[in-house]
């Protein structure tokens, strides 16, 4: 069990600042014993006398610098242990709270699951980690120096105590503009979310000639944020100074009580010398201190992701899918107010549903209905006979798939970006799943096959092969039923009509749901769902049978 417990991170962490304090205690060690062996070898006594404090250097001396190596080893991995686990968990919140969570700004989710992870991870590091070693040197110094002269001992425990709660107090409410509250930290916040909206705006913002002056709030961020780093660097910097006209105080405090102590020369060094050797230790906390309204900022936000309330909980009963039909009955669709209103269909195993109805009317939320990222406002839907609300989100995500209108692919290969889907996948399956798509003997043609990186949003790839890799990658996850949400946008009739060719050929083994607004996919199916005439009226409701 003691084995098991020093290795996980936990244990690493433990060993780690255990090893950090013995570092320091080292070089606390080295400075007073050369102090004392300075002094006591200028009054020239027979070499032998020396022999014990001259081992005891070199003693230090490496003790120090293997000590601080392995402490730094074991404490990067624990924090990095921590990072990954503490990001899986922001990756969970994410999925778990979706679509809430989708109402981010993209700024705020990339700061929320990068960069806040890597402040709390600092926090670990820069500043629990200090603390402990400041503190125990400090005990650990006055304890020695108490011995040797109380008064001396008491002078130091002054200094070292005034500077830590210093730099508890004072240090973090200056790094934070006074406020105490963590407030100070969102000028990080607002710079990343106004560069990213900026940088994703900026095609259009230059192609419509309105670049002008829509840098102004990201420059005013900036500001902010260079604002917040000088007072942050202000803070530290009195956290210093305190660290050491406290250190200067109590060296000539010290040196006033040894005057009359009647203490042997080396042993006054050693009094003397040890306030400066509890500078470096206590200016690490003074310097720590100024990063806590980060840190805690970074918690606060990780910890209201994490407890965020799940708008879709964990269904009562326990229910499974027989089948993989799709059945509506007097639903109503919307988010936070009713789009569509009294909507009745049933969608056989193996058949096709083609959902139309004019822009804004619902079809994008049916979509998300189906896919239980949304929950009916009322009425019932049913997969496989069983109540979509007494599915588990998995049960449900893991039988529906839902390729939306601008389908996300990432800047990898075509081997990785269908692999999302099945990281198990091997190349013969991705092949397999390219033919179905009549895709794989594009691919095959390139020069670099599947290892193709395929740019930010797959921008290598023409619009009716983005469309064929996010349709593959949905056959690769092994879902029965397909919600196509407008698969043709922004196609070209013949390339379109091949795309729809190969979705009907999808038909006898998956429960197709097509959503589209043009009239030409509309025409090509006799089972349709027209959504344009179930808008929510303001005095009752209209039914649509399927």
């Amino acid at each position: 069990m003691v084995r098991r417990l020093i290795a996980s991170p936990r244990g690493h962490l433990g060993l780690g600042a255990s090893l950090g304090v013995a570092a320091q205690l080292s070089s606390l060690g080295l400075l007073l014993t050369s102090g004392w062996l300075v002094v006591r070898a200028a009054e020239q006594p027979p070499v032998l006398y020396l022999i014990v404090a001259i081992t005891s250097v070199r003693m230090f001396g490496v003790a120090r610098a293997a000590l601080r190596y392995a402490e730094r080893l074991l404490t990067h991995d624990a924090a990095l242990a921590r990072g990954i686990d503490d990001r899986v968990q922001a990756y969970r919140a994410l999925a778990r709270t979706m679509p809430a969570a989708g109402a981010m700004r993209r700024g705020d989710v990339v700061r929320t699951v990068v960069s806040d992870v890597e402040t709390v991870q600092d926090g670990l590091l820069r500043l629990r980690l200090p603390w402990i070693s400041a503190v125990v040197a400090s005990a650990v110094t006055v304890g020695v120096v108490s011995v040797v002269l109380p008064a001396a001992g008491l002078a130091l425990a002054l200094y070292a105590g005034g500077v830590l709660l210093v730099a508890r107090v004072l240090v973090p409410r200056l790094a934070d503009g006074g406020t105490g509250s963590g407030s100070g930290s969102d000028a990080a916040t607002s710079v990343a979310g106004n560069v990213t909206e900026l940088v994703l705006a900026a095609p259009d913002l230059v192609a419509y000639g309105s670049a002008r002056g829509r840098d102004a709030t990201v420059h005013a961020a900036v500001d902010a944020l260079a604002l917040q780093d000088r007072r942050r660097a202000w803070a530290g910097g009195v956290g210093s100074l305190v660290v050491l006209l406290g250190g200067a105080a109590c060296v000539l405090a010290t040196a006033l009580v040894t005057a009359d102590a009647g203490l042997a020369g080396p042993l006054v060094g050693v009094l003397v010398l040890a306030p400066i050797g509890l500078v470096d230790v206590l200016d690490a906390v003074a310097e720590a201190e100024r990063l806590r309204p980060r840190v805690a900022a970074a918690r606060a936000r990780l910890a209201a992701l994490e407890g965020a309330t799940d708008p879709m909980p964990a269904p009562v009963a326990d229910a499974a899918p027989v089948g993989f039909d799709l059945e509506l009955q007097d639903v109503t669709l919307g988010w936070d107010r009713d789009l569509v209103r009294g909507v009745t269909t049933h969608v056989g195993e193996g058949r096709v549903l083609v959902v139309t109805g004019p822009s804004g009317v619902g079809k994008s939320t049916l979509a998300a209905t189906l896919s239980r990222l949304v929950e009916p406002r009322a009425g019932t839907v049913r997969l496989g006979g069983a109540d979509l609300l007494d599915l588990t989100r998995e049960q449900v995500r893991g039988a529906v798939g839902w390729m939306q209108q601008d389908a996300v692919l990432f800047d990898t290969t075509v081997r990785e970006n269908l692999r999302v889907a099945d990281p198990a996948a091997g190349d013969d399956l991705v092949w397999r799943t390219l033919g179905r798509v009549r895709l794989a003997d594009t691919v095959a043609s390139w020069p670099d096959g599947l290892d193709t990186v395929l740019g930010e949003g797959g921008a290598v790839l023409s619009g009716g092969e983005r469309q064929r890799i996010a349709l593959a990658r949905m056959l690769l996850a092994g879902h029965r039923v397909l919600v196509l949400d407008e698969p043709t946008e922004h196609l070209d009739a013949p390339t379109a009509r091949a795309l729809l060719d190969d979705v009907d050929a999808l038909a006898p083994e998956h429960t197709l749901v097509i959503v589209s607004h043009a009239p030409e996919v509309v025409a090509r199916y006799d089972h349709r769902l027209d959504l344009g005439a179930s808008l929510a009226p303001v005095g009752g409701a209209s039914r649509v049978g399927g």
